[in-house]
């Protein structure tokens, strides 16, 4: 029977002592990353919400995260780390909170993965109040709408506000946070074009069926017509071209592609 393997104290002591100044490197460097905030704050001023928030550039650091992340800390962990970072620094630079709808629980944890516990967050009972809170408010607001949420075309009433993002960025089996969603925002000041166009299409029942390209996010149809929101990478032209004639094809903004990872 093997005997319980004896721990060595003065090996003990020297590893805490090494995560002890790993943990006051990390400190140290989050107040520097403080200082520079406030150096830019005071060069270009306080920022209204759409020059602070560039889910643009956002998503470039989320791409060089995973491709320097290795070891068996979960990428999932880091992402949650650097998004609150992220936030937190956004934050204050100009100050913004959140808006959001879908299954309390899940939508949550997902606006709070991807925004932090910094940034307020109102929860609304519909993506349409969500809508509105966006379009009649200030440009000191986001929003986060569940794709499939409460059924109604929400995304007909973009009409100043528009889709900037896709949640979660990172496509992982069994991650947390999953629940397919899109950021809403004022218009920015500092726009990056996206990989992927959002579109509001609206037409006679029923639509044409998604594919060549273009994927049908959600849809819902009435006696009176049918409305769905597509994303594709292509430009309004091409859109209208691959559905065929007859449709109300409105952009609606877009965002970064998701970065997908392979089954284990």
């Amino acid at each position: 029977m093997n005997e319980p393997r004896k721990s060595d104290p003065s090996r003990l002591v020297e590893l805490r002592a090494k995560i002890d100044a790993i943990d006051e490197s990390v400190h140290r460097l989050l107040m520097q990353r403080a200082v520079v905030i406030d150096e830019l704050i005071a060069v270009k001023g306080t920022a209204r919400n759409g020059a602070a928030f560039r889910p643009g550039r956002e998503a470039d650091m989320m791409h060089r995260l995973a491709e320097r992340h290795s070891g068996h800390l979960p990428l999932t962990a880091i992402e949650h780390l650097w998004r609150e970072i992220i936030s937190t620094f956004t934050a204050l630079q100009a100050p913004f909170g959140v808006f959001a709808s879908g299954d309390p629980a899940a939508i949550i944890d997902t606006a709070r993965f991807y925004f932090g516990f910094t940034v307020p967050l109102t929860l609304l009972d519909s993506a349409a109040a969500v809508i509105e809170a966006i379009e009649t408010g200030g440009d000191d607001r986001l929003g986060v709408v569940a794709i499939e949420g409460d059924g109604g075309a929400w995304w007909e009433r973009l009409s100043n506000a528009h889709v900037v993002a896709r949640l979660p960025f990172y496509a992982i089996d069994a991650r947390p946070a999953a629940t397919p969603s899109l950021v809403i925002a004022p218009p920015l000041s500092d726009p990056v074009p996206p990989e992927i166009a959002c579109y509001a299409v609206a037409g006679a029942n029923p639509l044409p069926a998604p594919g060549d390209g273009i994927d049908v996010l959600a849809s819902v149809s009435s006696a009176t017509g049918a409305s769905a929101l597509v994303a594709a990478p292509l430009a309004e032209e091409e859109v209208s071209a691959r559905l065929g004639g007859g449709l109300d094809i409105r952009r609606i903004g877009g965002y970064a592609a998701p970065l997908a990872f392979p089954a284990a």
